[in-house]
């Protein structure tokens, strides 16, 4: 059976697969799952069948998503872009309400124009180069350069606790400035140099902001932020309270830390300072009791410190200096978060309806600097990047037109009409003549003169050379220099080569020129008349510099489901009045049932003292009279259930619990 991925509610799933998926979200978020592990969660609440057949509903729908091992073993994860409608869930169920705080005293702003910054930062690469050594590092020259043109501080980054090679060589700033354009799939390591893919710039420079900012945030989010459930739960539950900011926008860390520990997205002792993860899974289920106590608890009833903490304050510093929003600190020292960027636009899936690139104009001045507001698309960006000095960066950039910058733009392949013509057509207040003379007459004076890269033919006696001269397809291909020597183009020499053949004359083969080819700045043609596509930002398993311990994207996605009835083996010789009727059997009877049950992992239904409970045995005991072990299972979350061991006359009539009665 083919996994199908229907989109679908959360509310429209059985009362099983609701419980399943919850217990598997609370424990892992989108982290890796083994089977057997998911057998462990809904252990004394569901059989195991009922788990499996909640697991093959869920991935049906598309809910969960299973990678197969070389070796056979199955990992099962929730999909990230399920995430968003799960944490909506929570809400749903357990409102939260005053999250806002008071504006704090300290604030640390965000970061603005990072994806104007990239966009220099790449045109710099176009431009310098980015070479490696043999060993595979950055030249300690370009390493330096790229130190200066990174936006990050090294202070907003560390508490990330990043991972990477060469860590002694690389400031952090500037590993995650190159790691995600890697990420982005904007350049690309080769064996001598970094490399940009002109394709994929392409596409990036045709999107809007809000485009460029939501793959920004899928990397930040999955990429750099750490993999533990716990604190995948808190990046993204930061982005679902941000509709519960107050007026101010400003979340209380403190009051949402409360409150996901009190629905058991985090463990007791993540805050208090205890980094075991091996609590039993029970201890964080939420429980209606703990629910309803929640408006009575006040923040200082939690201890907020250890590394938990220190995770947190290291991933709101990077929020921060990606530009997604501020933090600070309360007069009684509370921390606080405020967004500046609308997030649940940014977690919605990408849709290529959404395009709408800027449209707007810059400002030509004077003193031959460009103003560069916000809303100037960045294709029109990418080729001032090329033929002017940047000033300042930050939401409005600013550009400076030099003589410098002229000449350099022209020798990198910028036609010199071109600059005049990108000035003429974008400014909002046209160019002042005095500027447009200037650029007219700088980029004039640059080309008059130039290199050109020939081949040299040379025969070895004057008559060879006559009958070349004479050959009627060599006209107009030849140059000749002297008795026996021609110049010729480079992109000629195939077609001379093989008209020479056909004369006898073919010409030995001489090594090739070592020399490096002329470099030229990519992308300086309209963009409108590329045919680009789409690329795939933010793809997951994009080689890096960052190491982010996550292993999915290496294993083979599996795209079928197994077949339920492979979970009843034998079915046909169980007698199918077992499984239709409350009746009493003897106790010879009574126990093959129980065996069966235990076979097939499924539940018993047992009437006690007239009672009707659900049984889920795991193991019989002989003896005389024999017993079973087993659950007293409720099937809820907000109850624990219950284990004991039981008698055959302990209860009056049995049926056996599966789903094809």
């Amino acid at each position: 059976m083919d996994v199908t991925s229907t989109q679908g509610n959360w509310n429209e799933l059985s009362a099983d697969e609701l419980l399943v998926l919850r217990r598997c979200f609370v424990r892992y978020a989108a982290q890796p799952m083994k089977e057997e592990e998911l057998m462990q969660l809904t252990q004394g609440a569901l059989s195991g069948v009922e788990t499996k057949l909640a697991l093959h509903g869920l991935r049906s729908r598309g809910w969960l998503e299973a990678v197969t091992k070389s070796w056979g073993e199955r990992i099962l994860y929730i999909p990230v872009d399920r995430l968003p409608a799960l944490y909506d869930m929570l809400l749903e169920q357990t409102p939260m309400n005053g999250i806002h705080t008071d504006h704090p005293i300290t604030v640390h702003e965000a970061m603005t124009g990072l994806e104007s910054e990239l966009l220099h930062v790449l045109s710099r690469i176009a431009i310098q180069g980015v070479p490696l050594t043999a060993k595979g590092t950055i030249h300690k020259r370009s390493l330096q350069k790229l130190n200066e043109l990174t936006p990050f501080r090294p202070e907003d980054l560390e508490g990330l606790g990043l991972h990477y090679a060469h860590a002694e060589l690389y400031p952090v700033q500037t590993v995650v400035m190159i790691d995600l354009l890697l990420s982005l799939g904007l350049l690309v390591k080769e064996t001598v140099s970094f490399r940009i893919q002109e394709a994929e710039l392409a596409t990036w420079i045709r999107l809007s902001v809000g485009q460029m900012r939501k793959h920004i945030f899928d990397t930040l989010m999955e990429r750099y932020g750490k993999t533990k459930a716990p604190m995948q739960h808190f990046r993204y539950m930061l982005c679902a309270v941000s509709q519960y900011g107050g007026t101010d926008g400003w979340i209380s860390i403190q009051y949402l830390l409360q409150w996901m520990l009190q629905v058991g997205l985090i463990p007791q002792n993540s805050l208090s300072g205890d980094d075991s993860t091996n609590s039993a899974f029970i201890d964080i289920v939420p429980t209606i009791a703990n629910l309803k106590g929640l408006a009575d608890e006040t923040v200082s009833d939690f201890n907020f410190n250890g590394s938990f903490m220190e995770d947190i304050m290291g991933w709101l510093k990077a929020l921060t200096a990606f530009g997604m929003g501020d933090w600070g600190q309360t007069t009684s020292g509370e921390i606080c978060f405020r967004w500046n960027v609308s997030v649940t636009d940014l977690l919605r899936p990408y849709n290529d309806e959404d395009t709408h690139q800027e449209q707007g104009a810059f400002y030509v001045q004077p003193d031959f600097e460009i103003l560069v507001p916000p809303d100037v698309a960045y294709d029109v960006r990418w080729r001032l990047e090329c033929c002017c000095e940047r000033v300042t960066g930050d939401r409005m950039v600013v550009y400076r037109i030099t003589r410098e910058s002229i000449t350099e733009a022209i020798e990198l392949g910028m036609e010199a009409k071109e600059i005049p013509a990108l000035l003429d057509k974008y400014s909002r207040t046209g160019v002042p003549e005095h500027v447009r003379l200037a650029v007219e007459q700088w980029a004039g004076n640059v080309g008059r003169t130039a290199f050109a890269t020939v081949t040299l033919l040379r025969c070895g006696t004057q008559e060879d050379a006559d009958m070349v001269a004479r050959h009627p397809a060599l006209e107009g291909l030849l140059e000749r220099l002297g008795d026996k020597d021609f110049m010729i183009p480079v992109h000629s020499a195939d077609r001379i080569r093989k008209a020479l053949a056909a004369i006898g004359l073919s010409p030995r083969l001489e090594p090739k020129s070592a020399d490096e080819p002329a470099h030229h700045y990519p992308l300086l043609t309209e963009i409108e008349n590329l045919d680009a596509g789409r690329s795939l930002f933010s793809q997951e398993g994009r080689a890096g510099l960052v190491y982010t311990g996550r292993t999915l994207h290496f294993y083979e996605q599996e795209h079928t489901l197994p077949d339920p009835s492979g979970y009843f083996p034998e079915r046909s010789t169980v007698p199918s009045s077992w499984t239709k009727e409350w009746r009493s059997y003897h106790t010879s009877t009574s126990r093959q049932l129980m065996e069966q049950a235990i076979r097939w992992q499924a539940a018993v239904g047992l009437r006690i003292s007239g009672k009707e409970v659900k049984w889920i045995p795991e193991s019989v005991v002989s003896g005389d009279p024999w017993s079973v072990t087993g659950w007293y299972a409720s099937g809820m979350d907000d109850e624990t259930p219950s284990r004991a061991t039981l008698q055959p006359s302990d209860w009056s009539d049995m049926r056996l619990l599966v789903p094809f009665t």
